[in-house]
This record gives structure tokens, sequence and C-alpha cells, in this order.
């Protein structure tokens, strides 16, 4: 469903499948002057030459997922809007099934606050276009997460979010916002943090 949604609204999004655990990753920074560029990547064991975002699937559900680029939104005039790195949701995705954004920042601690505002900037904005286009419906929860990599002292939201900011998401638009390294799929309904 949410597949057949993203080739209909983004025809030039690429849906990867996959039926385990997987570990995603940004190599821009990290190779940023070097002659071969790397952007983000989906691995399937954990990798060692950088650290990672890992999205535990315990239960072996089959995921699509998108890696976002420079061209994936772009305004009439062909600009490129702000969006997260990728987005994940299970293949067989019904009207409750979860989807989960995900940007991931390589900082020091100490430029966390400033990495992790413009992070939530890219996750929401990622997320009204998908409801814009009607990908993602009102039952649907959507985690909204932003990874550290490089940092362990998680939750991170807690620097940039009120709890009354987190519960009026929840309420008002069914997102779950938060700073983590890792996450585990419980079922097709559900993640957990």
């Amino acid at each position: 469903m949410i597949k057949t949604k993203i080739n209909a609204a983004f025809p030039h999004h690429n849906v990867d499948l996959f039926g385990q655990e997987v570990f995603i990753v940004d190599y821009t920074e990290q190779t940023k002057n070097l002659p071969n560029k790397k952007n983000v990547e989906i691995h399937l064991e954990k990798p060692s030459d950088i650290d990672s975002f890992n999205l535990k699937n315990d239960s072996l559900i089959q995921i699509g997922t998108v890696i976002f680029d420079n061209c994936s939104f772009v305004d009439e005039n062909g600009k490129t809007q702000t969006q997260c790195e990728c987005v994940a949701f299970p293949n067989n995705a019904e009207s409750k099934s979860w989807v989960l954004f995900i940007e991931l920042k390589y900082n020091e601690y100490k430029n966390a606050i400033k990495n992790l505002n413009k992070a939530r900037t890219q996750l929401f904005a990622t997320h009204s276009y998908f409801k814009k286009e009607e990908i993602i419906g009102n039952n649907q929860i959507s985690y909204l997460i932003v990874s550290l990599p490089k940092q362990n002292n998680v939750p991170f939201e807690a620097f940039i979010t009120t709890p009354s900011d987190l519960q009026k998401w929840k309420r008002e638009m069914n997102i779950i916002f938060k700073g983590v390294n890792e996450a585990a799929i419980i079922d097709n309904e559900k993640i957990l943090l």
C-alpha cells in the first residue's frame, strides 16, 4: 500500500526491500573530501568504518525503504527541499501500519542542539510531503527518529523538545518523535524505541 502510493506520487523514488535487521549510515561528511564520495546507505551487517542507526527486525518482517537525495523533493522551480535521510515501512502495510522517518547527524556533543533542531525540521518536512500526497493516513503512526550515531547519551529529543510537545504531536498528528540510535520492529503496527 505505502510502496504503491510512493511509486504513484514520487515515481523517481527507489523502494528497496529488506527482510532482516538493517544498519543505516550516512557517509556524506566522512567522504566529502575523497574522490569516491558516498552518501546514505543501508547495510545488512554493522559497518566497521562508521557508526550507524540499527533497525532490528527479529520478526523478519519485510520492510520497504527509500533513501532520499537532493532530487527527492523539489519545488516548482526545481529547488531542493529539506528532507530527512530515509523512510522505512512494512512492505505489507495496512491503514494502521507504522512509518519510520530517520535523520542521522554525525556531530560532536557541542553541536548537538543545533543539529537536532535541523533534524527535527527535516523530519517534519518529509513527513508533511508524505501526508500531502496521502501516502500515509491519519491512522498510521509515524515515528520521526533523530539518530546521533556518534553519541550514546540517548534519548536526544529532550535537548530540543518538551514533554508537552511530544504529547501534542502524538495526540494531534499520530507522531512519535524520538532521539535514539536503534529501534526494534515488533510487527506491522508497532516499533519499540
